[in-house]
C-alpha cells in the first residue's frame, strides 16, 4: 500500500511542479569519453561503417527500463526480452546468434571497453551480464568498420556499454524506481487490466567527483529486488562499483575500477500451449533458477605525447581481470518438456561454471601529418588467459568428472596493426589493417576421475580488414568496409558435440550517411555476412556446420522538426538463410528466430517549464523457430512459427524541485501500453514450449541529486 501511495505522489508531482525538466548531462572528466556521445559526434559522423548511439536522453526519457529493451532501437539488433528485468539479455545481430542455447552468443559486447563474456574466446555466451540499467550513461554500437584491435567475434557488431563517469565536481545521487506488473487477461490487446501484486524495486546510490585537480573517485550501488511479471519470479541483483582516476599531469593519466555483481532469479521457463492460453504468467517449473557472481577489476595507464602539429599520439596499457561464476539449476529430464497443467519436477541439477580471465594489452596511436596527407597508425597486442572450471551437482551431490571438457586452461595472443590514411583535405580515407591470433587452448584429460594431464592444441588466425570513406561534400559520407572474423571452437561443442571447428565470417558493408541540415540526418547501409562452419543450435550434423548468408538493408534517421522535439526512426530488412549444407533439404531455409522486418522508433518532446514526454516502440515480423521453417506448432513445442508483435512505451519526466546544485527529478512510464501478447521459443533452459514476453507494466521513478 505504501508503494502505491509513493507512485501516486510521484505522478501528482509530475503534473504540479513548475521547474524545467530538461536534464543536463553529467560533465565527464575524461574528454575522450565525449566521442560517441551522440549521433552527431565527429567520430560517429566519420565512422567508416554503420554506427548507432543510444544517448543518455534516449535511454532515460523514452520509456526504457532495461538495457536490452533500449537495444531494440538499434537497427539490425533483435532482442528476445523474456525476463522484463534485463538480467540475462538474449541478443542477436544481423541474423546470427538467435538459435543457440538461448544465451547471447554472437557480437562482441564490452562494458567500458572490457569484454563481458565468461570466456572471451572459448565460452562466448552471456550467462552472466554484470551491469544494470541505472549505472549506464549511454551505449555505442559499431556494426561495420570496427577496428582490428577488437576480436574475436566482431563480425556482426561491437557494443560498448558506457557507465557513468566520474564528474568534475563532487555530486551525489539517490534514486528509487518501482515497476508494477500487469495481470494476464488472456487477450492479446486489452485495456481493462489491473496491476498485479508483483513489484520490482530498483534502488540506486552514487557519490563521487574530483578531489582537487589530480584525483577523483566515485562509488555506485544498484540494488534490485522483488518479482518480475511471472508468478513466483523472485529476482535479486546487487551491483557495486568503485572508480578512481589519477591525473599526474595533462599527459599522464591512471584509471582503475573494481566491481562486485551478484544476481539470483527464478526461471519460470516455458509453458505448453494450453497452459499459455490459461495463464501465460504462471510458473510450472518451480525448481528452476539462475544465479551468478562476477568480480571484475581493471587498471589502465594513458600517455599522451607529441606537439599536436605534425606529430602526436598516445600510448595505453590496460590490465583487466574477472572471476565470474554462474549456476543454472534445472529439473533433469523435465527442462526440455512442455508443461501440461501441473508443475514439472525431477532431479535437481546444478550446472556450475567458473570463468577466471586475465587480459593485458599495450596499444599505441601515432598521428602523423605529411603535407596534405594525414595518417593514424594503431599498433597493439593483447594477451588473454582463460581458466574455466565446470562442475555438476545432482540433488546436492557433486558428480564425478569424466572425459575431457571439465577444466580448461587457455592462452590467446593477438597482434594488430592498422593505418588510416587521409587524402585531399580528408575527403578520402583508406584504412587497411591486419589482426593475427595465436590460439593455444588446453583442457584436462580426465580418466577414471583423475586428470591425465593437460592436452593443448595450437592454431593460427589471420584476420584482414579494410575500410574506405569518401566525403564529396562536408555533410555527406560514403563508406565501404570488409572484415574477416572468427569464432574458436566453443567449450560446449568440444564437450558435447565434438564440433572442434573454427567458424569464419566474411563481413562487408556499403552505405552512406547524410546530414541534410542541423535538424535532419539519414543513414543507409547494405550488409552481407558469409559464415562457414556455422554451428549454433541444431544447424549441423556430426562434424559439419552450415554455410550461411545473411544480408539486408538498414535505414536510420534522426529528425528535429521543432524546438525540443527529437525523433529517431530505424528499419532493418534481414534475409538470413542456409547457403550450403550436406543435407540438401535445408538449403535456402531461413535461419531460426530472425524476423525479416524490424521497425523501431523513439521520440522525446520538451515542453518548456512543464515536462518531457517520451515514447518508444518496436515491431517484429513473424519468424521461424526451427531450421526446417515449420509453420504449424508441433506437439513437443519445439517447432512452429513465432508471432509478429508491436510494443509501445510512453513516459513523462520532469524536474520536481531545484535549488542550486540540488534537484529532484521524477518520471512515470508505461511499458507495453497496449498489452501485446506474444512469446518466444528456445530460451536457455526451456527449449520447448512458449516462453511468454512481458505484458503491460507501470514504472515510477524519483531521484535526488545534490
Amino acid at each position: 500500500m505504501k508503494k502505491k501511495v509513493f507512485c501516486s505522489i510521484v505522478g501528482a508531482c509530475l503534473l504540479l511542479a513548475e521547474d524545467s525538466v530538461v536534464l543536463q548531462d553529467i560533465t565527464t572528466q575524461d574528454e575522450a569519453i565525449v566521442d560517441g556521445a551522440s549521433y552527431r559526434s565527429e567520430d560517429v559522423v566519420n565512422n567508416p561503417g554503420s554506427r548507432s548511439v543510444l544517448s543518455k536522453k534516449q535511454l532515460k526519457q523514452s520509456g526504457h527500463v532495461t538495457i536490452d529493451a533500449a537495444l531494440q532501437e538499434v537497427p539490425g539488433m533483435q532482442v528476445r526480452d523474456y525476463s522484463g528485468t534485463g538480467i540475462l539479455p538474449k541478443l542477436q545481430f544481423r541474423g546470427f546468434g538467435g538459435a543457440g542455447n538461448g544465451h547471447t552468443n554472437t557480437g562482441l559486447i564490452l562494458l567500458d571497453g572490457n569484454n563481458v563474456y565468461g570466456g572471451p574466446y572459448s565460452n562466448i555466451e552471456l550467462a552472466i551480464f554484470p551491469t544494470t540499467f541505472q549505472m549506464v550513461e549511454r551505449i555505442d554500437v559499431i556494426k561495420g568498420g570496427a577496428s582490428v584491435q577488437y576480436g574475436p567475434n566482431t563480425f556482426s557488431s561491437v557494443i560498448n556499454i558506457i557507465s557513468k563517469e566520474i564528474p568534475k565536481e563532487w555530486e551525489s545521487e539517490i534514486s528509487e524506481r518501482i515497476t508494477f506488473w500487469g495481470k494476464d487477461t488472456g487477450q492479446p490487446f486489452n485495456s481493462k487490466i489491473g496491476l498485479a501484486n508483483n513489484m520490482l524495486f530498483d534502488t540506486f546510490l552514487r557519490s563521487g567527483g574530483m578531489i582537487g585537480e589530480h584525483f577523483g573517485i566515485q562509488a555506485q550501488a544498484n540494488i534490485i529486488g522483488g518479482q518480475s511479471f511471472r508468478e513466483n519470479s523472485d529476482t535479486s541483483v546487487q551491483n557495486y562499483k568503485l572508480d578512481a582516476i589519477y591525473k599526474i599531469n595533462a599527459n599522464h593519466v591512471f584509471k582503475g575500477f573494481y566491481q562486485y555483481y551478484y544476481f539470483k532469479a527464478n526461471d519460470p521457463g516455458s509453458l505448453g500451449t494450453k497452459d499459455y492460453y490459461n495463464n501465460r504468467f504462471q510458473n510450472l517449473r518451480p525448481n528452476q533458477y539462475n544465479s551468478g557472481v562476477a568480480k571484475r577489476m581493471g587498471v589502465s595507464y594513458n600517455w599522451f605525447f607529441g606537439s599536436g602539429e605534425n606529430f602526436d599520439g598516445d600510448f595505453s596499457l590496460n590490465y583487466y581481470f574477472h572471476d565470474a561464476t554462474r549456476n543454472f539449476v534445472i529439473d533433469q529430464g523435465q527442462y526440455n518438456q512442455v508443461t501440461n497443467g501441473s508443475a514439472l519436477t525431477g532431479t535437481i541439477v546444478d550446472n556450475l561454471r567458473r570463468f577466471v580471465v586475465n587480459t593485458f594489452e599495450p596499444k599505441a596511436n601515432f598521428r602523423i601529418t605529411t603535407g596534405s596527407v594525414k595518417q593514424n597508425i594503431v599498433v597493439g597486442a593483447r594477451y588473454t588467459g582463460e581458466d574455466l572450471y565446470y562442475s555438476t551437482y545432482k540433488d546436492g551431490v557433486m558428480q564425478p568428472k569424466s572425459a575431457k571438457g571439465t577444466n580448461y586452461y587457455n592462452n590467446f595472443w593477438a597482434f594488430y596493426i592498422s593505418d588510416e590514411i587521409k587524402f585531399f583535405n580528408e575527403k578520402l580515407s583508406i584504412n587497411p589493417g591486419l589482426r593475427y591470433e595465436l590460439l593455444n587452448p588446453g583442457y584436462s584429460n580426465i580418466k577414471n576421475g583423475v586428470s591425465d594431464g593437460i592436452v593443448r592444441e595450437t592454431s593460427h588466425q589471420f584476420n584482414p580488414a579494410v575500410s574506405i570513406t569518401y566525403k564529396p561534400i562536408k555533410d555527406l559520407v560514403f563508406y565501404a568496409n570488409y572484415q574477416k572474423s572468427f569464432l574458436p571452437p566453443q567449450t560446449g561443442d568440444i564437450t558435447g558435440t565434438s564440433f572442434e571447428v573454427t567458424t569464419t565470417f566474411q563481413n562487408t558493408e556499403v552505405g552512406a550517411r547524410y546530414f541534410l541540415n542541423p535538424y535532419v540526418s539519414f543513414n543507409a547501409t547494405y550488409f552481407a555476412i558469409f559464415a562457414d562452419n556455422y554451428r549454433i543450435g541444431k544447424f549441423a550434423q556430426s562434424l559439419y556446420g552450415v554455410s550461411a548468408l545473411s544480408q539486408g538493408v538498414e535505414l536510420e534517421t534522426y529528425i528535429t522538426p521543432a524546438r525540443g522535439l527529437n525523433i529517431h526512426l530505424a528499419y532493418s530488412f534481414t534475409d538470413a538463410r542456409v547457403a550450403n549444407h550436406k543435407t540438401e533439404e535445408i538449403h535456402g531455409k531461413f535461419l531460426p528466430y530472425v524476423s525479416p522486418h524490424q521497425f523501431s522508433f523513439d521520440a522525446t518532446y520538451d515542453i518548456p517549464k512543464f515536462a518531457t514526454l517520451g515514447i518508444s516502440g518496436y515491431y517484429y515480423a513473424k519468424s521461424y523457430s526451427d531450421i526446417m521453417n515449420t509453420k504449424e506448432e508441433s506437439m513437443d513445442g519445439k517447432k512452429g512459427q513465432l508471432p509478429d508483435y508491436f510494443v509501445f512505451n510512453a513516459q513523462i519526466s520532469r524536474t520536481l524541485w531545484k535549488h542550486g546544485k540540488q534537484r529532484i527529478d521524477g518520471s512515470l512510464g508505461i511499458n507495453n501500453l497496449f498489452n501485446a501478447k506474444y512469446y518466444f521459443r528456445g530460451i536457455g533452459t526451456s527449449p520447448a514450449g512458449r516462453q511468454p514476453a512481458p505484458g503491460r507494466s507501470v514504472t515510477c521513478y524519483v531521484s535526488y541529486k545534490f
